[in-house]
């Protein structure tokens, strides 16, 4: 039989249909947990994210001398493999030493790959902190403007 070595919340423990910010921000804080590994450090941010279909999935940031695994692209690798493509809210923090928590926002390859992934990602909610979102289009300006010369 297998073991879990660690108990994170998975997506089919959560079906939400709205969430506010502060709720969000602390499912994302929830799975936190960093541990520091040779070059780097694994669980120091973490992301949660509701998808359209009202279902939540979690990553956290995988950061080691040979690569960077970003919180956001890990909640939805995780989405993805699920079948779902559309991010109605999402969110990442980080956590100090001293444990306080941080709302960050994507990078900015994590905001392309967000679109990517499905084009009306476009309209996903981006929280930014408990009183205030933003539409990833907004963090993405000009995100499809070639202008022929």
């Amino acid at each position: 039989m297998f073991k879990r070595l660690f108990e994170f919340p998975t997506a089919s423990c959560y079906t939400e249909t709205s969430m506010t910010n502060k709720q969000l921000i602390q499912k994302a804080t929830d799975v936190v947990k960093t541990k520091k590994v040779q070059g780097g450090l694994i669980g120091d941010v973490g992301c949660a994210l509701l998808s359209a279909k009202g279902k939540l999935y979690f990553g956290v940031c995988v950061s080691t001398g040979s690569n960077v695994l970003c919180a956001e692209k890990n909640a939805i690798g995780s989405m993805l493999t699920a079948g779902e493509y559309k991010i109605k809210m999402i969110v990442a923090v980080w956590k100090d030493l001293k444990g306080d928590v941080y709302v960050i926002p994507p990078c900015g390859n994590c905001r392309q790959f967000i679109k990517e992934v499905d084009l009306t990602n476009l309209h996903t909610n981006v929280v930014l902190d408990a009183d205030k979102t933003v539409k990833l289009k907004e963090l993405l300006p000009y995100n499809d403007s070639w202008m022929k010369q």
